[in-house]
């Protein structure tokens, strides 16, 4: 099979993404004191793509702010200080450490647009070396995985992966999920 960069159909055409956040909302990383925002940008889009306002623009807020970076306990302690400052209610939302990828595939088939942890790329972007990176996964069933990558952005952008492939990148395993559901996809002819 093998990863490949694609639309929004994997690349054998069976399967239709469970979570197309139109390429226009995709959001490019930033990064606040030299250090990448992604684990915020992939907050950011799941946010915008299950209509979550309290958690939209979080790389923004964060570069008003001075703050580098993210992990764990960091993104349980900023998001609820984010809702207070914005005078919003905190949304539902999880943590979940490990490599389950049954949690992902739930979370696809209910609309939800999980950020998920990635060690590197199995189609060769970032010249195949090893990162340590925030994603977005847009779709996730038993035969394919497709990855929004917040530095790869665009409708034509989404990188498919088998599950065996999304296994390996997802490391150390570490995910982000709005529990609110996005709105459907778009229907296609």
């Amino acid at each position: 099979m093998g990863a490949k960069v694609a639309g929004t159909r994997s690349p054998d055409g069976a399967e239709e993404i469970h979570c197309d956040l139109p390429g226009e909302l995709h959001r490019k990383n930033t990064s606040s004191r030299g250090r990448g925002l992604c684990v915020f940008t992939s907050i950011h889009h799941s946010a915008v793509s299950a209509n979550v306002p309290a958690l939209q623009e979080f790389p923004r807020w964060l570069i008003t702010k001075g703050i580098p970076g993210g992990y764990p306990q960091k993104v349980a302690d900023l998001i609820p200080k984010m809702c207070r400052e914005r005078g919003l209610p905190e949304p539902e939302w999880i943590q979940v450490e490990g490599k389950d990828l049954e949690v992902l595939k739930v979370a696809c088939k209910t609309g939800r647009l999980p950020a998920v942890t990635y060690s590197f790329s199995p189609t060769g972007r970032y010249g195949g070396q090893r990162i340590a990176h925030m994603v977005n996964i847009a779709h996730a069933s038993d035969k394919w995985f497709a990855v929004l990558d917040n530095t790869y952005v665009g409708a034509d952008a989404y990188e498919w992966l088998s599950p065996q492939e999304f296994s390996r990148t997802y490391a150390p395993g570490w995910c982000v999920i709005l529990l609110a559901a996005g709105a459907p996809p778009p229907p296609r002819n």
